[in-house]
């Protein structure tokens, strides 16, 4: 942790990446992506994978739309984006079922769920998401849970006025830039977590490499009276 200077103290709602942030599944995801484009050039599939860990906020169907076009230079057909997703899915779920915690992920749900309201914001798709959460026993710690096709400013814009909450009172946290820019165009802080994605030079938020320390660090844990004001 390189210090969080200029983040709310104890945010009043935590809007939480997936992959890379809670569970480390970033990086099965961008090697998964690589699988499905098996046997392409390597510079194109250097070119995937580049575009996968800069833009892990993107729905699949997004980036597959993507890649079809701007690197295989191919139409990208609705029935060529669902063949690419199926074939994703195939190979990410039970991976994903069985990856680690972002070191510090458990203690920080743990510390937080009972003094701050906890989203789960992802570019998974939504059903997907409900049942890795539920198999990993997650569920409980979310008080709402939105994946794809929603994108992340619209979730975060509509979970802010459906709760009430002025952005600065809420914390973003996630690892690609799309959740950065869509909290800095809504003015809600944001923490990039480098577990899996390098925080790039461009990037000016505080940065954590894991979540370890966290929680204490925004004062979660802490006794309201000692504090002072928020």
């Amino acid at each position: 942790m390189t210090g969080l200077a200029g983040l709310p103290r104890r945010p009043d709602a935590l809007l939480l990446d997936f992959d890379g942030v809670i569970l480390a599944s970033a990086e099965i995801k961008a090697r998964a992506f690589a699988e499905v484009y098996a046997g392409a050039e390597p510079a194109a599939l250097a070119a995937v994978m580049a575009y996968q860990r800069l833009h892990g906020g993107v729905s699949r169907r997004e980036k597959f739309a993507h890649f079809e076009t701007a690197i295989f230079g191919r139409p990208a057909t609705p029935e060529r984006i669902e063949d690419l997703s199926r074939r994703f899915a195939e190979i990410v779920f039970e991976r994903v079922l069985d990856a680690p915690f972002v070191p510090g992920a458990e203690a920080f749900l743990q510390a937080t769920r009972r003094e701050s309201r906890l989203f789960l914001v992802s570019g998974t798709p939504q059903g997907e998401l409900v049942e890795v959460l539920a198999a990993r026993g997650l569920s409980n710690f979310f008080e709402g849970v939105v994946g794809a096709p929603t994108r992340k400013m619209v979730a975060f814009s509509r979970i802010l006025r459906e709760i009430g909450l002025p952005p600065a009172r809420a914390l973003a946290i996630g690892d690609a830039s799309t959740e950065l820019l869509a909290a800095r165009s809504l003015g809600v802080p944001f923490l990039w977590v480098a577990y899996e994605a390098a925080r790039p030079p461009w990037v000016d938020a505080p940065v954590t490499a894991t979540l370890e320390g966290v929680a204490a660090a925004l004062g979660f844990g802490q006794e309201a009276e000692a504090e002072g004001p928020r």
